[in-house]
């Protein structure tokens, strides 16, 4: 935890602006509460569900907190060489094209149409967690080898290298994230959409197969949790890691306008956690160079919510 503490106050001393992060807030706030007041992204953006519109909206969507922040980078005479970097529009544009492509792919349910109704549902739900490892994980790694690998130095693959890994300083962060989801369960908006799992039809997919509950759980919980993988080597290494010879520090707060973006759909207390969890996250990224410790607090986030939720649930109105 010295550690991580350290890293924080070493980053604000260094990146802290008063101008800078007083109008990425005011801009987190309008866009949250317009985006909460009228249902943005899931009655507009994803009203164009299953059309190639929504994948091109959807980029526009995701990339632009990115970009407002860059600009105000520019305005704030902080960083104005991305402007005319070749790098920096290059590595927009791949990236946010991807994450759009990834969060509206729908092609591969046509794969499983002729499926019954409760193979459809579970089945539907497991491919929808698992297919960043074709939309995110394939094209980003692909991405590094041919483009980044003969300009990294230290050969850290946005992150996901083990070596010199120290997850030590994770240890405490982790029991205050299960302790505080275990509160924040508490709250009605995370108990309304969580556990995830009970939209899989999971326990009715286990009774037609005969089989035991916990398998289809298991399988479902499984890929839910390493889908993770994937949203920390997109947001934490190829947005933090990948923009830091443009961006430098600077590409944490970047990163996090696009990354509470992501969690719109979600419920608002969630969406405003993640502005500030992507923000330390981010910062222990940009210092480490890895996304390990964000890989394994992103997950034990996640199956914590699931597994409070449900207790909330079994218990909570007894």
């Amino acid at each position: 935890m010295r550690q991580i503490w350290s890293y924080l106050i070493k980053y604000l001393q260094t990146h802290f602006h008063w101008g800078l992060y007083l109008s990425a807030a005011l801009f987190m706030t309008a866009c949250t509460y317009l985006n909460y007041t009228f249902d943005f992204e899931d009655s507009i953006v994803d009203s164009y569900h299953r059309t190639l519109w929504h994948w091109w909206y959807m980029t526009l969507f995701m990339g632009f907190p990115f970009l407002f922040i860059c600009c105000l980078l520019y305005v704030f005479d902080i960083n104005r060489t991305w402007v005319k970097s070749q790098e920096f529009w290059l590595l927009f544009f791949f990236g946010f094209v991807i994450l759009g492509f990834s969060r509206t792919l729908y092609f591969h349910y046509t794969l499983i149409d002729h499926l019954e109704v409760i193979d459809y549902r579970f089945i539907r739900k497991v491919l929808w967690r698992g297919k960043s490892f074709f939309t995110i994980f394939t094209p980003t790694m692909l991405f590094y080898y041919f483009y980044e690998r003969p300009r990294d130095e230290n050969r850290n693959w946005y992150g996901l290298t083990f070596r010199h890994t120290d997850f030590r300083p994770y240890a405490i962060l982790l029991l205050v994230v299960i302790v505080g989801i275990g509160l924040a369960s508490f709250l009605s908006d995370l108990t309304n959409y969580y556990p995830r799992y009970l939209l899989s039809g999971g326990d009715k997919f286990a009774e037609k197969h005969d089989l035991a509950g916990w398998i289809p759980m298991f399988i479902f919980e499984g890929v839910y949790g390493a889908n993770f993988l994937n949203v920390e080597l997109f947001f934490r290494g190829f947005l933090v890691i990948g923009f830091v010879r443009v961006l430098g520090g600077h590409a944490v707060l970047a990163m996090v306008g696009s990354y509470a973006f992501l969690h719109y759909g979600k419920p608002m207390t969630e969406a405003i956690g993640s502005i500030f969890g992507g923000y330390l996250i981010g910062i222990l990224a940009f210092y480490s160079h890895r996304i390990w410790g964000g890989v394994i607090l992103h997950i034990a986030l996640a199956w914590s919510m699931e597994f409070f939720a449900w207790l909330q649930r079994m218990y909570g109105d007894s």
